[in-house]
């Protein structure tokens, strides 16, 4: 019994963590997408400042034009702002 619950978890363990990104969204503004970049990462748990406001100010950006963001299957998040 013992043997088929671990060649079930080390089949199970690729299906699972077969993709790295979890869910990924795109949302854009009237503003123009702009030729800057703002990038951050960070954890979902804990106290981590991985928000639009941060990549935007990262960036550079005063007017966000689109913000993709990407949570990943390890717990971690990473957000993309661009604009002017």
């Amino acid at each position: 019994m013992k043997q088929l619950k671990k060649m079930t978890l080390l089949l199970a363990l690729p299906v699972m963590m077969g993709s790295c990104v979890v869910m990924s969204s795109h949302h854009t503004t009237g503003n123009p997408i702009g030729t800057k970049e703002g990038y951050v990462k960070g954890n979902l748990i804990g106290n981590s400042d991985a928000g639009i406001a941060t990549a935007a100010k990262l960036g550079g950006i005063t007017k966000i034009g689109s913000v993709d963001v990407y949570l990943f299957s390890t717990g971690k998040i990473a957000v993309r702002v661009t604009g002017e």
